[in-house]
């Protein structure tokens, strides 16, 4: 058995949010946790200050990197990544959550698949407040492990969940970093991120939950959604499609089984229409009729209209639980055939979750009609007292 200072690091980026960084890390000592951390640090000010005192304050082995408050989030993590000289290696965003009780469980199994080049679980939405809401599952899409790579890419772009947050092998990290320079935008950057990944390897899913996100605003960027290019200047998003595909087509023209397998406009053709697929939901008419219709007004800016996409066409499992309202438009989707089994099934994971922390772990639950939430009190680690407000969507 390889020691931890070998098998695997995380990387946690941080920038001028010292408060995120200090729960991080004492979450994470709290649960003794034995691997190596490097934090990315990019703050400033008295942000880095405290940041040095919070790293110094021991019960980690963590190494802190100081970079300019000026870098890229791309290139600080890509400095950070060429540092690692473990087998493994994940990153945590400094106000999310990872479980770490899955860790050494998704390391075993990439050790017995060497055809697997990323592994994690199921990814849970947070929003800190007067209550701790839990109450979305995201990403819990299947496994990719088919035996080729334009196989593999068909599967992630059909079902898009990014993969940034998996625990890579480290040599697949550094190999899918230095490409990234030949994108611009976060969101080409992104994918680039997951299909390079992919090309190299299989990618395995635990069902089990590996990290919590969290759902509150982050700081602002530019450029992470197709929304985004759509509002400000839609040509932007064809140049750096077309940027990101030459780098993955190369990787794919590069690799055996494809070749063997499919002929050159094969794979150009293949790769172009599940790309489509993947932007299809988010051309829907009802989008696009308020784009123009809102790029026609003489003083609407972009901010404005991507703000009126988001809190127009947000998906019902994103709307906050409670009041009578949603309590009547609950019970009437029940009656629809194609929402009722998925409903139900919602419910029983609700109860059997219920049962087991009520009955096995003994903690102060309650459930609200018609058991679409459930609460949990609970004391942190200071002696707080919290609420957790756990919604029937946190079972998707």
């Amino acid at each position: 058995m390889a020691s931890f200072r070998t098998r695997y690091t995380l990387l946690i980026p941080t920038y001028n949010r010292s408060d995120h960084l200090r729960r991080l890390l004492g979450y994470l000592a709290a649960r003794r946790f034995e691997f190596p951390i490097r934090v990315l640090d990019s703050s400033s000010g008295e942000a880095l200050s405290e940041n040095r005192e919070t790293v110094g304050r021991g019960g980690l082995d963590i190494v802190h990197e100081v970079y300019d408050p000026a870098i890229p989030i791309h290139k600080k993590v890509e400095l950070g990544i060429a540092l690692v000289e473990s087998t493994y290696c994940s990153l945590c965003a400094d106000d999310d959550v990872l479980f770490t009780d899955e860790l050494n469980g998704l390391l075993d199994i990439l050790d017995a698949n060497p055809e697997l080049v990323v592994a994690h679980g199921y990814y849970v939405n947070f929003r800190p407040g007067e209550n701790f809401d839990i109450w979305y599952t995201d990403y819990s899409a299947p496994s990719i492990v088919s035996e080729d790579a334009l196989k593999r890419l068909v599967e992630q772009m059909s079902d898009y969940q990014a993969i940034f947050y998996g625990v890579h092998r480290t040599s697949t990290m550094k190999s899918i970093r230095l490409p990234l320079d030949r994108v611009e935008s976060l969101w080409a950057k992104e994918l680039l991120t997951s299909s390079l990944a992919l090309i190299e390897g299989g990618m395995y899913r635990v069902p089990r939950y590996y990290m919590a996100r969290n759902t509150n605003p982050s700081i602002a960027t530019q450029g992470w959604h197709p929304h985004q290019f759509f509002a400000i200047e839609p040509a932007e998003l064809f140049r750096e499609y077309a940027d990101y595909r030459a780098v993955a087509l190369e990787r794919l023209a590069a690799d055996p089984r494809c070749r063997a397998r499919y002929r050159p406009e094969q794979i150009r053709r293949v790769f172009d229409l599940v790309h489509l697929k993947y932007l299809a939901p988010m051309l829907s008419p009802g989008v696009m009729n308020y784009l123009i219709r809102q790029s026609m007004l003489p003083d609407t800016t972009s901010e404005q209209i991507i703000d009126g996409i988001w809190s127009t066409f947000v998906p019902p499992y994103a709307r906050r639980p409670g009041g009578l309202k949603h309590y009547l438009a609950h019970a009437l989707a029940l009656l629809r055939p194609s929402y009722a089994s998925s409903a139900l099934r919602n419910i029983r994971r609700l109860a059997g979750l219920y049962t087991e922390l009520r009955s096995r772990e003994k903690f102060d639950v309650t459930s609200s009609p018609p058991f679409d939430a459930m609460t949990v009190k609970r004391t942190t680690r200071d002696g707080g007292a919290r609420r957790y407000v756990i919604s029937q969507s946190a079972g998707k």
